[in-house]
């Protein structure tokens, strides 16, 4: 799915804003303008993981320990399936953090 330029910068000046030192609070308002592009642009999980219902990979029936990684600062609620190499937060700039799940 391709995404405009103007949704784009809109997410690049939101993250420089962050890094910047504004908080998440300040910007709800361009957070919530960011979202609704987003899923008007076909991105059906918007800015949340939680309107999508499919199993994260590798959960299977979910009952196991589980390690995923979330945002390093604990601002937002990216959720990324752990694997060996190191993912890159693209606002902080910094490693995702491994966040162990509990059944």
């Amino acid at each position: 799915m391709q995404t405009s330029p103007e949704l784009r910068a809109l997410a690049e000046s939101l993250a420089a804003r962050i890094r910047a030192g504004c908080s998440p609070e300040a910007l709800a308002d361009d957070f919530d303008e960011l979202e609704l592009r987003l899923l008007r642009a076909g991105h059906a999980a918007g800015l949340s993981p939680v309107r999508s219902y499919e199993r994260l990979p590798g959960t299977d029936d979910g009952h196991r320990v589980l390690e995923v990684l979330t945002c390093p600062t604990g601002v937002c609620t990216r959720v990324e399936p752990s694997t060996a190499d190191e993912v890159p937060c693209l606002v902080h700039r910094r490693a995702m953090a491994v966040t162990r799940l509990r059944s």
